[in-house]
């Protein structure tokens, strides 16, 4: 009984206690063209706003355009018409809210919280 009670307790260690009005960290591309990489710099987004990584189609064409950002969560999932060096694109968006979720890595994400906790029910689960 007491092993089942632990096991319920431990995903409590996962939980963020950290404070509601945290600024959210992205990463910042102005232009980014195919898969040319790009000079990309850390940002802290205002209030109110999430990591975003905007996608363009020239109109007609394939080049493909990327820009990665902080934007207002009002403009997140919406397709746009832009024009850049007299082509038009169609842009797409799509945001996220977590620190450099734009970053376009798709890297597996554990935190050290959680792995430690793991650890710590398996300790505690043989010592029961």
């Amino acid at each position: 009984m007491s092993k089942l009670i632990l096991l319920a307790l431990v995903p409590l260690l996962c939980v963020n206690f950290g404070e509601g009005n945290e600024q959210r960290k992205c990463v910042k591309c102005k232009f980014q063209l195919g898969k040319i990489p790009c000079y990309t710099q850390t940002t802290t987004c205002n209030p109110g706003e999430v990591c975003a990584t905007i996608t363009g189609t020239a109109i007609g064409k394939f080049n493909l355009i990327t820009r990665r950002d902080c934007i207002e969560g009002s403009k997140c999932t919406v397709n746009d018409t832009t024009s850049f060096e007299s082509l038009s694109y169609v842009t797409s968006t799509v945001c996220c809210d977590e620190d450099f979720c734009n970053s376009g890595v798709g890297a597996i994400r554990i935190s050290l919280l959680a792995g430690l906790a793991v650890l710590l029910c398996m300790f505690l689960v043989q010592l029961l």
